[in-house]
């Protein structure tokens, strides 16, 4: 039974939540101060991942590829999988007593056999794994069709590993309701609830004016370090920014931002700004050219809570829950962002601002006696077996 004071949590993450600036971080953070409040009031123990240094994740992920050649795990598992983080969730789970097991990331399903059975056990889900993989293997022009084959192979290894995974755990909380209704088409008894991604600040309060014949500061806030990022990126610099006028201007903002792109007279780079109420006071809307990825969104979720008016694709917006609203232009095809951004109507946006009803769905209070409900039902039922 749940301890009348705190549920004492261990959580294996695939992020460090201290440090991560994207979003897997952002969510990792606002989960973990949500499952603290009273009256659960968690106490939770993280163990963050421990992956070479940033400046060889490429090689990671070879190596990876080419160990799982000979594991039954595919190369995302192995890309976690290491001795020395089992023998820190084995240390702290022998020194320690715990309520609960939260896996943070998909990745680290190999995790469920070394776990005690006494302990339930949560899934963080922050995408479906192999959808996400199988975009990323078709975005890539690969040279030989014995490396597509190779990965295809892996790509079907993990669409295995992963609904085993959530199977045998049973119990998930997703970010988007998209990825957990084709989860409960192919795992039918999932113990699952959707929670999207939450924001515990209040949402900016502004307003703007402009002179109409005026400079068009427009801004894309991302982690660039994130393959559909960057693959968003470069198709708006390919296909859209050449053909706006001179008067437009384009802000990036976040993780590797300033290693992306060339000096250019309209693109102004600003790395990671640690107040994001920043970003949006420099700019005039946002833009999310995202087309490719999993999951939903959290800086597009993050301009929907604040009412930021944002112009984003329709990929950008899957799973996030919206209403319909003058603030938010979805567009898909690169003479659609052309024509608005050269329009009138790009300098009306910006003076237009989302309902505080929208940001409701993305408050932390919101959710908080749901996901309270979920994550103790489960632990008492796991308690009365």
């Amino acid at each position: 039974m749940i301890a009348p004071d705190s549920l004492r949590i261990l959580v294996p993450s695939i992020v460090d939540p201290t440090t991560h600036r994207g979003g897997a971080g952002t969510v990792t953070r606002t989960l973990f101060k949500l499952l603290q409040c009273p009256p659960l009031n968690a106490q939770i123990t993280p163990i963050p991942p421990t992956y070479a240094p940033e400046t060889l994740h490429r090689l990671r992920q070879f190596s990876s590829l080419t160990r799982s050649l000979l594991s039954p795990l595919p190369s995302k598992a192995e890309f976690t999988h290491s001795g020395r983080f089992l023998r820190a969730v084995q240390r702290l789970l022998r020194e320690h007593e715990f309520d609960l097991v939260l896996l943070n990331g998909s990745d680290l399903l190999w995790l469920l056999p070394e776990l005690p059975s006494h302990i339930p056990r949560i899934l963080i889900a922050h995408n479906i794994e192999h959808d996400l993989y199988l975009t990323h293997i078709n975005s890539v022009n690969l040279p030989l069709n014995l490396l597509r084959g190779m990965l295809l192979r892996d790509w079907r290894r993990l669409r295995d590993y992963e609904m085993w995974g959530m199977r045998r755990i049973q119990h998930v909380i997703f970010l988007s309701g998209r990825d957990a209704e084709f989860a409960r088409r192919e795992c039918p008894n999932l113990n699952a609830i959707v929670v999207p991604p939450l924001f515990d600040y209040q949402p900016a309060k502004w307003s703007r004016t402009r002179d109409p014949a005026g400079d068009l500061d427009i801004g894309f806030l991302a982690n660039f370090g994130w393959w559909p990022n960057r693959e968003g990126l470069r198709w708006f610099l390919k296909e859209v920014f050449p053909h706006t006028t001179e008067k437009t201007r384009l802000h990036l903002f976040g993780e590797q931002s300033q290693q992306v792109v060339p000096d250019h007279p309209r693109i102004v780079t600003h790395g990671f700004l640690p107040r994001i109420q920043d970003v949006w006071r420099m700019c005039d809307f946002m833009i999310c050219p995202i087309f490719s990825g999993g999951g939903v969104s959290v800086k597009f979720a993050e301009m929907v809570y604040n009412g930021v008016p944002v112009v984003a694709s329709s990929f950008t917006a899957r799973g996030v829950p919206r209403e319909a609203h003058s603030s938010i232009v979805l567009l898909d095809r690169a003479e659609e962002w052309i024509r608005f951004l050269r329009s009138p109507a790009a300098r009306e946006l910006s003076l237009r601002r989302g309902p505080a009803p929208m940001a409701q769905a993305f408050s932390m209070r919101s959710h908080l006696a749901p996901v309270h409900a979920f994550v103790k039902e489960i632990v008492q039922r796991h308690g009365d077996v």
